[in-house]
């Protein structure tokens, strides 16, 4: 796997799929603490199809979210991401693509490729 698939990986496992899986166990009642307290109360005031609605919602919150952050990246002469992997070390992971935010799409994007959890096309 090169440097890019393996930064796509991690951002898709340990950002997409892990915030995901939180905001479905605040839904469902699983998760604990203040947030969750006050969240449930809120959910208590929606109807049925409002809650399907926010369950669809929030991988496309979670996407553009993480769209716009990689972004930042691709935009700035700044900030670089310095990658290094057992295969070896990019001092700057932008130059490796030709836009890191649209590395998220497509039947080959990272989400298609790496995420366990639901989306759409």
């Amino acid at each position: 796997m090169n440097e890019l698939d393996f930064f796509g990986r991690s951002v898709i496992e340990n950002v997409r799929d892990l915030t995901i899986r939180d905001w479905d166990n605040i839904i469902e009642g699983k998760a604990k603490g203040i947030t969750a307290e006050t969240v449930q109360e809120k959910l208590a005031l929606l109807s049925k199809e409002q809650l399907e609605v926010l369950i669809w919602i929030i991988p496309k919150i979670v996407d553009s979210t993480i769209h716009n952050f990689l972004w930042m990246f691709d935009k700035s002469k700044e900030i670089d991401l310095r990658i290094t992997t057992k295969d070896g070390t990019i001092d700057r992971l932008q130059e490796e693509s030709d836009g890191l935010c649209g590395e998220l799409y497509s039947k080959r994007g990272w989400i298609s490729k790496y995420s366990k959890q639901r989306h759409e096309e």
